[in-house]
């Protein structure tokens, strides 16, 4: 078991795969969610990030971000990756807070009919290794 520590979280590798890399998010040696880096593209050095904190009420108080850091530099340090991206709900404002402050930017956006004949948007967010060294150096700087 591979455990990065992301301040008050620990992230701790639970399916390691070729392509795949499942952590759990720890607080205080308890699960409250997963984390992970999908569709893990070697030669391009790029994966997709997913995020789950399971219980609402730990939603809003950082945790996500510690853990969302950590996966970061864990992809960019160990696993040496160039890129990681993300897709989120244009209506999910926590996760796309979040996601900001861990250093990711909006790519793009897209579009698309539901089930239910409702339009649904997506936006499209990405962080490259140069731009999280940049910010974990400001950040560093300004302690």
């Amino acid at each position: 078991m591979s455990e990065n520590m992301g301040g008050k979280v620990a992230l701790a590798l639970v399916r390691p795969h070729r392509y795949r890399a499942v952590y759990q998010i720890m607080l205080r040696d308890e699960p409250i969610g997963e984390i992970e880096l999908d569709h893990i593209a070697w030669r391009s050095g790029e994966a997709e990030l997913k995020i789950s904190i399971h219980e609402e009420e730990l939603h809003n108080h950082g945790y996500g971000t510690k853990a969302v850091v950590a996966l970061l530099d864990q992809a960019f340090s160990k696993m040496s990756l160039n890129r990681v991206y993300l897709r989120v709900h244009a209506n999910n404002s926590i996760a796309i807070r979040c996601y900001e402050k861990a250093g990711f930017r909006k790519e793009g956006r897209l579009s698309r009919l539901t089930e239910w004949d409702t339009l649904e948007e997506i936006f499209l967010m990405g962080i490259t290794k140069t731009q999280f060294l940049n910010n974990a150096q400001k950040e560093s700087q300004a302690v």
